[in-house]
């Protein structure tokens, strides 16, 4: 049987229970994928076509969303407090049942319906996965762990799009069934099917259970309203720390700046730089591969534990710098150039912060803890959609320079935000980085800040031997 002690960091995702739960994640993501496509076909075909296509593509997105901003932390609250395994079990079950649902929708308000109750069932997911992952494997094994989690979750992504597309394609040689027929329901039945196969794979995997502390289960047998207590506890552990409530505001400042620049992404490429619709498919390619690729480095020098919090701000910072050069951008070419960097920092960036919430988060607080992190990021995510237009509107002709264009100014007002976050986070985090640093590093900082102080000091004095002379 397998165990901790006997894992190496090349097994992760060949055996062991980590194993088991990155494929039923990545199994079930892949679904994910395709039904996301599937459920913009069907906003599509519900809407008529047309100009309204592109707004009824609002409802599954905003469905998918807006789940934070109602029941964000109560995922947290079920990891911290039920049986993590059965957590895991009925949300795949539950989204499998949920995903044939979605055969026989025929308007706007079941599509938004169901979509919302999936991704309720997510978010309920989300938290406890998370946070089962530290005790599956050891610590020294967690950055790569997360890389590989990340490019599961996200990797999937062009895969899902080309087998919706040729799901379409069988579907629409099979005999009718589903309110819209099965060239768009063959996908909901293929989404439905990698939910039970990743429920096959948790039902058949060791997964520890929450260690709750005594105090808190003599108050769970005593008050009913515990759950409550919890869902507070919760919410002051992520909002008042100052390490962890970096770590979550961070991620969701790097979201807010990303998701301005993937709104107006579109009318960036056109209306700005001239460019055809090939060349926004440029620009969004590079930031996906860009995101790919920081996760996969990050996965390869999977060794970098302890330079998590730098490598964290440092990579927040370069992605505020990037989509601030981005913004000033002429050509797609230069604009698809620092996309990718804005990729590569933002996946460093989320797999650093994943590790770092894993590593230092008490068992009995993961749960909540991750569930706050999401919610705040999808949070951030809607916030950044909802100002992306209207900004660029109100700001249209405001400022001065290049910046006159609203869609430039907007996009470089998102990436001074993250700017600022990352500079705060790299400042807020220097006691504990410095702690990092051995004796010799330290003296060599120490010298190096002496030598400049003597610099500014000698040109001081040299100034004001000069205004001397110039007086005589």
């Amino acid at each position: 049987m397998d165990t901790i002690s006997e894992l190496r960091g090349r097994d992760l995702i060949r055996k062991g229970p980590f194993a088991r739960i990155w494929w039923s994640q990545a199994i079930s993501s892949l679904g994910d994928w395709v039904t996301l496509f599937a459920s913009f076909a069907l906003a599509a075909r519900i809407s008529g076509g047309g100009r309204g296509a592109s707004l009824g593509i609002l409802v599954p997105l905003v469905g998918r969303i807006l789940p934070a901003l109602a029941l964000g932390f109560v995922g947290g609250v079920l990891a911290d407090r039920w049986s993590r395994k059965a957590t895991l079990l009925l949300s795949d079950l539950g989204r499998a049942v949920l995903a044939g649902g979605f055969l026989f929708v025929d308007n706007f308000r079941q599509l938004f319906v169901l979509t919302f109750i999936t991704e309720l069932l997510s978010m309920v997911r989300q938290p406890a996965r998370e946070a089962v992952v530290p005790n599956l494997i050891p610590e020294r094994h967690l950055l790569t762990a997360n890389g590989l989690s990340l490019l599961s979750n996200y990797g999937t992504a062009p895969i899902g799009s080309a087998l919706f597309a040729g799901l379409t394609e069988v579907g629409s040689r099979l005999p009718e069934f589903g309110s819209f027929g099965p060239s768009i329901g063959a996908a909901f039945v293929f989404d439905a099917f990698t939910f039970l196969v990743s429920a096959a794979i948790v039902l058949f995997t060791t997964v520890p259970e929450v260690r709750i502390p005594r105090a808190r289960q003599a108050r769970t047998r005593t008050d009913f309203r515990a759950p409550w207590r919890d869902l507070v506890d919760g919410f002051r552990f992520v909002t008042r720390r100052g390490p962890i409530r970096r770590m979550i505001l961070g991620m969701a400042a790097g979201l807010f700046g990303g998701g301005a620049l993937f709104v107006i992404g579109q009318p960036f490429a056109r209306q700005v730089l001239r460019a055809s619709d090939s060349g926004y498919g440029l620009i969004a390619t590079s930031l996906g591969v860009g995101v790919g690729l920081g996760m996969l480095g990050v996965t390869i020098l999977g060794t970098m534990n302890t330079r998590r919090q730098l490598l964290f701000s440092l990579a927040l910072l370069g992605t505020g710098i990037a989509i601030v050069f981005t913004g000033f951008a002429n050509t797609v070419s230069i604009a698809a150039g620092w996309t990718f960097f804005t990729g590569v920092g933002t996946g460093v960036a989320y797999v650093t912060g994943f590790t770092q919430l894993h590593a230092t988060v008490d068992d009995s607080l993961r749960g909540r803890t991750f569930a706050a992190m999401f919610a705040f990021a999808r949070v951030a995510l809607l916030v950044s959609f909802a100002l992306a237009g209207v900004g660029a509107a109100a700001l249209d002709g405001v400022l001065a320079g290049e910046l006159n264009e609203g869609i430039r100014a907007v996009i470089v007002l998102g990436g001074a935000v993250v700017t600022v976050v990352g500079v705060a986070v790299l400042w807020a985090s220097r006691d504990e980085l410095r702690a990092h640093l051995n004796h010799e590093q330290l003296t060599t900082l120490a010298e190096a800040s002496d030598a400049i102080t003597w610099m500014r000091g000698d040109r001081s004095g040299l100034r004001s031997r000069r205004d001397d002379q110039a007086g005589q």
